[in-house]
């Protein structure tokens, strides 16, 4: 009698399943309805998994598999559909990535003969994190960073770290590149994914378009689009990693992100063709180890520390923000401001930006005008192609919006204009002045960046590396104080409520 292998939507791996022989192995796969409806999607981002799982099936299908691939209400219902179908005597699934979908699986197993594996998508297996963390005082991720770079020997000679730092991040500050670079490999959608796109479109409350989709939904159209990243901007990563030009949605980063969280890609894979292209096209080392810190340190970090914390880690809220999403998050057409309406227009037109818009505008903004963090955290999860609740989380949460109090980041990533103005070129072309400190033309990032650091003074004044901000607030005038107070609260009175059209009631199912 055969096993059956559920295989969920991230789990997209032909070689992760080479201990399970199709001769004994029979597949289930499960479209849920109730996953697709539970944010107000981006519709890229649901073609994207959907057409890649449908691509997956016929994957395993030519491998010898027998696939039970089924559209069902929920996954509850598919794993039962299935069971009673085929009654197997062992019902095997990787640990899922997520906290929602690991209580359905635990639920299920108490009635079902189904058992979790360790996952194998990431380099550091999630129990072996929480060993780490609990073993350390110091959670920060760069901490992290060095203990895995010497765990896997990567970038390591004779005990320490090559080119004698871990890291270059000093050197990776550059504004963007007066260059353009060459189109990545978008792929024309095939009949599968043309399908998709039609059931997608036809479906409402959800966001964005699809109809111009053209992302990698296959392994091997991922692996050519890994290659052309490595070929034509990795050189670029490290310095401009944290440029922003306008209406540059990918600049020097690769959006590989998308492929390896959908399992198309191994974060192993990636770090060893990261270095054997850097020797191959002379790729300096801060963007090397910028690029393997991303994938070696952040992305194992985080999710190390999304199961380390989870489920109360949802709950915080530091700043105690109750704000709901302006209207200008869903459509930023009337928003004057030029980085937050083109930044916001890139998820809406492609479902991503990357991790500079994401940070220090669309984030930033959000907490200076007191955004609810969990409201945030679910848009970003919702809008982005490579965002999943385990790496949008805490990446919101606690980096994003300090919202843990300081659990991962060392203080808030909050800044005036003066930091868009230096990393980008939005400010030239902005109706608002950069320069201007207060006033109707002045940069609403001007003033909300103060009026934030004299609202939160009980909770930051004793962060060390806030006391340089605070003593430059300290020495404002009254008069200075107040400008500052009265235009916060003029800017914020006058933005737009929440989307009605748009909830959030996520269901995990």
């Amino acid at each position: 009698m055969r096993l059956t292998f559920l295989i969920t939507m991230c789990d997209l791996s032909l070689a992760e399943l080479k201990n399970y022989p199709p001769s004994e192995t029979r597949i289930l796969m499960i479209e849920s309805q109730r996953k697709w409806q539970a944010l107000p999607f981006h519709r890229k981002k649901l073609v994207l998994g959907i057409s890649a799982m449908r691509h997956f099936k016929l994957e395993l299908e030519r491998a010898g598999y027998e696939v039970d691939y089924r559209h069902e209400a929920d996954f509850a219902s598919g794993l039962w559909a299935h069971w009673r179908q085929y009654n197997p005597q062992r019902i095997l699934a990787f640990q899922p990535r997520e906290w929602g979908m690991q209580q359905i699986l635990s639920k299920l197993a108490q009635d079902l003969p189904l058992a979790l594996l360790p996952n194998p998508f990431y380099i550091l297996p999630r129990e072996e994190f929480i060993r780490w963390a609990d073993s350390q005082k110091d959670l920060r991720m760069e901490t992290f960073y060095r203990w895995m770079r010497r765990r896997e020997n990567i970038l390591i000679k004779n005990g320490q770290p090559v080119g004698g730092k871990w890291n270059f991040d000093k050197d990776n500050r550059k504004p963007p590149p007066d260059r353009a670079y060459p189109e990545p490999p978008f792929v024309e959608p095939d009949d599968i994914t043309r399908t998709v796109i039609g059931i997608i479109e036809g479906q409402p409350g959800l966001w964005g378009s699809a109809t111009d989709f053209r992302l990698p939904v296959t392994r091997s159209a991922a692996l050519k689009w890994m290659e052309h990243f490595f070929r034509w901007r990795f050189a670029d990563f490290g310095p401009y990693e944290d440029a922003m030009r306008q209406g540059d949605f990918i600049l020097t980063h690769s959006l590989l992100s998308a492929f390896l969280n959908l399992g198309l890609l191994h974060p192993s894979e990636l770090i060893e063709r990261a270095i054997a292209a850097a020797d191959e096209y002379a790729v300096p080392l801060n963007s090397l180890e910028g690029f393997i810190r991303q994938i070696l340190g952040w992305r194992e970090y985080i999710h190390g520390m999304y199961w380390y914390k989870m489920p109360e880690y949802r709950q915080v809220n530091y700043f105690q923000h109750q704000r709901g999403l302006p209207r200008w998050y869903w459509d930023p057409e009337e928003c004057e401001l030029a980085c937050l309406r083109d930044s916001i227009e890139m998820v809406k037109q492609h479902g991503f930006a990357h991790h500079i818009h994401r940070l220090m505008v669309l984030s930033n903004f959000a907490n200076l005008i007191g955004i609810h963090p969990l409201r945030l955290s679910e848009w970003f999860w919702a809008g982005f192609v490579d965002a999943y609740e385990w790496v949008e989380l805490p990446n919101v949460l606690g980096m994003a919006t300090y919202a843990d109090g300081g659990l991962l980041a060392s203080k808030p990533y909050i800044s005036s204009g003066s930091y868009i103005h230096k990393m980008s070129n939005y400010c030239a072309s902005c109706r608002f002045d950069v320069n201007q400190k207060y006033g109707e033309n002045a940069c609403p990032f001007n003033y909300l960046y103060w009026a934030f650091l004299e609202k939160q003074r009980d909770k930051l004044i004793h962060n060390p590396r806030m006391a340089v901000m605070y003593r430059m607030l300290d020495r404002k005038t009254a008069e200075e104080r107040a400008s500052i107070r009265r235009e916060s609260e003029r800017f914020i009175a006058s933005l737009p409520e929440e989307d009605p059209r748009y909830h959030f009631e996520y269901d995990a199912g």
